[in-house]
């Protein structure tokens, strides 16, 4: 899988803007794009780098905070603006379409039955796992202030991990053992907030589930400030683990 990072930041972050990825699966032949998660500041940072408006197969939701969602009504119409002609599927939570719908309607009133192009819903629970075509998706509820799934992607030939927000949980830690690559929230240096997790405890997590490469990300912006750029060289070096910024590409 490639991933292209849209953005790295936390809901506030005007510099490294909200975390969102672009997902790369299959050969040049047979491939599927998905993006994770949807933010605020998103639409306009993947346009920068995606102007195909139907390369994208799959939207990722993994919780409706506005910094994981909000950006929706922006990207869909952007795609209409564009000729989109295929099919778009969106994957979350059970209220996934509902609430997509109420918030087009707040912010494009009418705009989803004008779209041009078919747009789907698919969701998924911790109980039952989704398959889409030579794609297998399985969720796992993390610890957060809103219910929150972090998502496993397995292509049949790597396994990619994306917290979404919050801490592990026993859950998350059975599904990640082993993992190619994980991305995952590290909202602070040390476990100081009960619903983010730390720079040290995704560093723990990566040496107790035996995961191969770990891109922290959505990192507080104080927090960020505050770590020295020796430190982020030391990381970069280990070769397992990275702290990417917008438009870095990682092969998992």
């Amino acid at each position: 899988m490639k991933l292209l990072f849209i953005g790295v930041g936390e809901a506030c972050d005007s510099e490294h803007g909200n975390t969102s990825v672009l997902v790369t699966t299959g050969d040049n032949k047979k491939t599927k794009k998905i993006l994770l998660d949807c933010g605020f500041s998103v639409p306009h940072h993947f346009f920068h780098f995606c102007n195909d408006p139907d390369e994208l197969d799959y939207i990722w939701i993994s919780h409706f905070h506005g910094d994981h969602f909000f950006g929706l009504p922006l990207l869909l119409l952007r795609l209409r603006e564009m000729k989109r002609e295929k099919p778009l599927t969106i994957i979350g939570q059970q209220e996934i379409q509902q609430k997509t719908g109420e918030l087009m309607e707040m912010a494009y009133p009418g705009c989803m039955d004008k779209l041009g192009y078919k747009l789907l819903f698919s969701t998924i629970t911790p109980a039952e796992p989704l398959g889409l075509g030579e794609l297998s998706f399985t969720a796992a509820q993390t610890t957060h202030s809103l219910t929150n799934y972090g998502l496993l992607i397995d292509d049949g030939n790597d396994r990619l991990y994306y917290s979404g927000d919050g801490r592990p949980t026993d859950e998350v830690r059975k599904l990640i053992h082993g993992c190619d690559m994980v991305i995952h929230e590290a909202f602070t240096q040390e476990d100081t907030l009960p619903n983010h997790s730390s720079i040290s405890s995704c560093r723990q997590l990566l040496l107790e589930q035996s995961v191969k490469k770990l891109a922290l990300v959505h990192m507080e912006r104080k927090t960020r400030r505050k770590i020295s750029e020796p430190f982020f060289e030391i990381i970069n070096q280990t070769e397992k683990i990275f702290i990417p910024v917008a438009g870095t590409i990682l092969t998992t």
